[in-house]
């Protein structure tokens, strides 16, 4: 039996859109069919994409105002279009403030029982970083490509959140490729110096240093791409966790 896999998607749009934005929205979404393309062929890989506005007059729609069914050859395929194509990742992060609920399912035509497909790992490597401006980039390799949150005052300061994701790596598993980072010097919590590198012009954190800790540095690891990908893996500091952060996750969870 074929493998191909559906991907069907309903969306429920925020009532303040104005129609032009809905209709660009459309426009960008139909397009994908021919503008995802894979990076070693340079071929389009979705096999269809169909789409429109529920006419079902059956008062099951929950709020779902539009469909879309996409089909993939693979689940190769489909993993590589959620979770790697820059196109459709651009797409979905200017989708996203347009979006009030979805619904998101994949099916194989008569599979009716059986495990769900498995989220692609990161594999570990050499990843790509850059600050928010662009002016600064860098290479760092990552053996364990997963976040350690720090839930520290510190952290909570320099980042405006509430905690930092980071990986420590050998001083060597780094290297910049352009712009000049400024450095900010502090003093930890052991009492010895750390020294916080920026960019200086949009203040992105790249890495910091902590003279206790020899040749490691602590790299943040959510500039590094594919970094939303990365799963949590442990915490630091966490007794200074804001009250919220465990039950806005589990609140997430339900939605």
């Amino acid at each position: 039996m074929a493998e191909v896999i559906t991907h069907i998607v309903l969306f429920k749009y925020k009532p303040s859109i104005t129609w032009s934005e809905f209709e660009k929205h459309f426009e960008v979404f139909l397009a994908l069919k021919t503008k995802c393309v894979k990076p070693d062929t340079g071929r389009a890989y979705m096999k269809s994409l169909k789409a429109g506005k529920n006419r079902s007059w059956e008062p099951f729609n929950k709020g779902l105002t539009h469909g879309f069914v996409l089909e993939f050859e693979n689940q190769a395929d489909l993993d590589y279009y959620l979770t790697e194509d820059p196109v459709h990742l651009e797409f979905s992060k200017n989708a996203a403030p347009l979006v009030e609920d979805s619904v998101v399912i994949d099916i194989r035509d008569g599979i009716l029982f059986g495990p769900p497909a498995k989220k692609p790992a990161v594999e570990a490597g050499l990843f790509h970083g850059s600050c928010h401006c662009g002016d600064c980039s860098w290479t760092a390799e990552i053996t364990d490509p997963e976040h350690i949150l720090c839930h520290c005052d510190t952290c909570r300061k320099l980042g405006g959140g509430p905690f930092s994701m980071n990986q420590i790596i050998h001083q060597d598993q780094l290297r910049l490729l352009t712009g000049k980072p400024s450095c900010y010097t502090y003093t930890g919590a052991s009492g010895n110096p750390v020294h916080c590198y920026f960019c200086p012009n949009c203040t992105s954190h790249i890495y910091h240093h902590q003279a206790v800790m020899g040749d490691r540095i602590v790299v943040r690891t959510i500039l590094l791409e594919n970094g939303s990908r990365m799963p949590p893996a442990g915490e630091i500091f966490a007794e200074g966790k804001l009250a919220w952060v465990d039950a806005l996750r589990m609140e997430l969870e339900k939605r």
